[in-house]
C-alpha cells in the first residue's frame, strides 16, 4: 500500500496524496505499482531513460536517488573518482557502513562537492526527472562529531545552493537531516521523516521536530513520513501532523 491521505498534501512538492520508494530493478510489476503513485523515488542505475519517461507519462512524478553523505561501492563511477581528501576520517580511519557497503564522505571537500554536482549533471542529461531524493543527509547529525557538524551543514548548504541553482527545473526532497533544516529548508521542496513512529508527544526530541516541521510546512515545505511498521496508529499520528505517510514493506525498499 502506498502513502495516501483523503486530502492531498500541498506545499512545494505540489498536491500529492501518494508516494513510493523503490530501489529495485525495473520490471512490469514495479512499473505498474509505481504508476499508481503520484510521486516515486527510484534508484536510477536500475532504470533506463525510457522507463522513467513511461512513469512520467502516466502522471507519476519521478525523483532520482542521490546518496549525499555516503558513497556506496555499487556506484562504481563515483567510487573510481573519489580522492582520499573526499572521505571523512575519524581517528585516522574511514567510517564504513558494512550493512550498506558504503563509506562516510566529507562534504567540506570542494572536490567531493564537484563530484556530486557532476553526477547530478549526468543524471539530468540522461533522464528527464521531476526531482532528486537527497539521501544520507542525516549522517551529518548521526555520525559526524558534534564540533564539526556546523561546518558540514554549511558545506551541504553550499552544495544544495549550487545544485538547485544549476537544475532549477527539479525539486529537492531531503531524507532526514533534522538539524540541517533551519539553514537549508528554503532550498528544499520536501522533507521525508524516515522511521516515523507513533506515540510521539509534543515534548522531547520528536516533539521538537514535529513543531519545527509545522513551522516549515507553513512556509511551504512538504513533509512526508515512512515507517516499515504496519501500525495504524503511526499513519494516524502522521496525518494528524500534516504528513503524507507511507507504510513500506518490511526489509527495505527493494520490493513493493
Amino acid at each position: 500500500m502506498f502513502g495516501s491521505r483523503k486530502k492531498k498534501t500541498t506545499g512545494r512538492l505540489g498536491p500529492i496524496q501518494s508516494f513510493l520508494i523503490y530501489y529495485g530493478h525495473a520490471n512490469e510489476d514495479a512499473r505498474r505499482r509505481l504508476m499508481e503513485a503520484e510521486l516515486a523515488v527510484i534508484e536510477l542505475q536500475q532504470w533506463q531513460p525510457y522507463d522513467v519517461a513511461d512513469l512520467r507519462a502516466s502522471g507519476t512524478a519521478v525523483y532520482g536517488y542521490l546518496s549525499v553523505m555516503e558513497s556506496p561501492e555499487w556506484n562504481r563511477k563515483r567510487s573510481a573518482a573519489i580522492e582520499p581528501a573526499d572521505i571523512f576520517m575519524e581517528n585516522g580511519k574511514p567510517v564504513r557502513f558494512e550493512q550498506w557497503n558504503s563509506v562516510l564522505m566529507d562534504l567540506r571537500s570542494p572536490g567531493y562537492r564537484r563530484l556530486l554536482l557532476a553526477e547530478l549533471d549526468e543524471i539530468a542529461a540522461s533522464y528527464r526527472l521531476d526531482g532528486i531524493f537527497l539521501d544520507t543527509v542525516g549522517d551529518i547529525e548521526d555520525y559526524v562529531p558534534l564540533p564539526l557538524q556546523e561546518e558540514m551543514t554549511a558545506a551541504y548548504r553550499t552544495f544544495l545552493a549550487v545544485a538547485s541553482g544549476r537544475h532549477k527545473q527539479m525539486k529537492w526532497l531531503q531524507n532526514r537531516g533534522f538539524r540541517q533544516l533551519d539553514s537549508c529548508a528554503a532550498l528544499l521542496d520536501g522533507f521525508l521523516w524516515e522511521g516515523f513512529e507513533a506515540g510521539t508527544q509534543a515534548i522531547g526530541w520528536s516533539g521538537h521536530w514535529i513543531n519545527a516541521l509545522a513551522r516549515h510546512r507553513k512556509a511551504g515545505l512538504s513533509v512526508l513520513s515512512v515507517s516499515d511498521r504496519d501500525d495504524p496508529r503511526i499513519a494516524q499520528e502522521a496525518r494528524k501532523n500534516g504528513f503524507l505517510h507511507w507504510t513500506s514493506p518490511a526489509g527495505g525498499y527493494n520490493s513493493l
